[in-house]
């Protein structure tokens, strides 16, 4: 049931604050690690302790607000869908993915311009067919930042569709050999339902994965990577902290 009421209600139960302490600009991740590197990076920082946690800061001069939308779709999508009660406008969503083709390496960034809708959360608000698309303005605003952001490193910008799931345990050999000779570029647990919520309540939305692993080439989420692997991951995200600060300005 669509719940009904004063929207305060709602963000004191779920975000630990009034509507307008949303700023119009959010980022979600599901990482409390990203959460605190973020918050490092903030000044004039008010803390939320709902069932969601985050708070709402100053990236050099701009509002913005970060939230732990937590792992998988069905949290994704209730935490995006009551950003549609504050002033909210803009989603930027940050985490993992496994990639599907060969080329992407570990390190890398996969932007999604779209998701299959493999989960399960997003069907109760709308009917399966409804597609799963990012917002193409912000696309581009991202693009050009991490474009420039990245140009003098080794890391690899991949644009496409993607595969969102509810279960690491579905990702037998058949469907990851389906999936990338469909040139999906990944798989992960949350985009599908932030870009279909957003999309229903007139927020925009785009998503920015780090690429964790490769099934493809044997480095599999379970597997034990290399130390230039580790290495080359850790780099990548120190500097995508950073195009996301320089994001919450850009974006309006």
């Amino acid at each position: 049931m669509m719940p009904e009421g004063s929207p305060s209600e709602f963000t004191k139960t779920l975000y630990g604050c009034e509507p307008e302490d949303i700023s119009e600009v959010v980022i979600l991740t599901p990482f409390d690690s990203t959460l605190e590197d973020l918050k490092g990076k903030a000044d004039n920082v008010k803390e939320f302790r709902g069932f969601i946690a985050g708070f709402t800061g100053q990236f050099n001069g701009s509002r913005g607000t970060v939230l732990n939308s937590r792992i998988g779709s069905p949290a994704a999508s209730d935490c995006t869908y009551y950003l549609r009660f504050t002033p909210c406008r803009s989603i930027i969503y940050t985490g993992l993915i496994g990639a599907f083709q060969p080329e992407i390496r570990v390190g890398d960034i996969i932007v999604p311009t779209a998701a299959i809708r493999g989960e399960g959360a997003s069907k109760y608000f709308v009917d399966e067919a409804y597609p799963a698309v990012a917002d193409f303005r912000l696309l581009r605003t991202i693009s050009a930042v991490l474009e420039n952001a990245f140009k003098a490193t080794e890391t690899g910008l991949h644009y496409g569709p993607i595969y969102t799931t509810d279960a690491f345990a579905a990702e037998t050999k058949e469907f990851l050999e389906e999936w990338s000779a469909r040139r999906l570029l990944g798989i992960e647990m949350e985009t599908s339902a932030i870009y279909v919520l957003a999309s229903l309540y007139g927020i925009k939305a785009a998503s920015i994965h780090i690429v964790s692993d490769n099934p493809v080439v044997k480095k599999s989420f379970f597997d034990k990577l290399g130390e230039e692997d580790i290495e080359k991951r850790e780099k990548c995200y120190d500097l995508l902290l950073d195009v996301l600060v320089e994001l919450v300005a850009k974006i309006r």
